[in-house]
């Protein structure tokens, strides 16, 4: 009988852990390159060439005011990209993902 109970509990559990799981593979493990820029309320990630949009950063976990010391700087960032959003949103799990290459961001020519 004990065991009966034991099965039962694991199978209503099952499911859970399933879904949970699921979810943390949503997006895909990423590091962009690219200028730290602010807009209005948010933080993004800029190509160097023509400043386009590469993605939008999504601090998880910690205050997004702490990615204003890297605006204008070129950067590293590693997190999870969620590529439904346009531009793609990557999810930073905390501040020491992103890593300073240069503390100035200048446009390249592509010519």
């Amino acid at each position: 009988m004990r065991y009966t109970w034991v099965l039962l509990i694991w199978l209503v559990m099952a499911p859970v852990g399933q879904t949970a799981q699921s979810e943390k593979t949503s997006g895909k493990t990423q590091v962009i390159t690219g200028c730290l820029d602010e807009k209005p309320g948010i933080y993004v990630l800029r190509t160097d060439s023509d400043l386009k949009e590469i993605a939008q950063l999504e601090p998880v976990g910690f205050e997004k005011q702490l990615f204003a010391r890297f605006v204008g700087h070129r950067v590293s960032v590693s997190g999870t990209l969620i590529e439904s959003t346009a531009p793609p949103t990557l999810r930073v799990s905390s501040i020491g993902s992103v890593k300073d290459i240069s503390e100035m961001c200048t446009p390249t020519s592509g010519k």
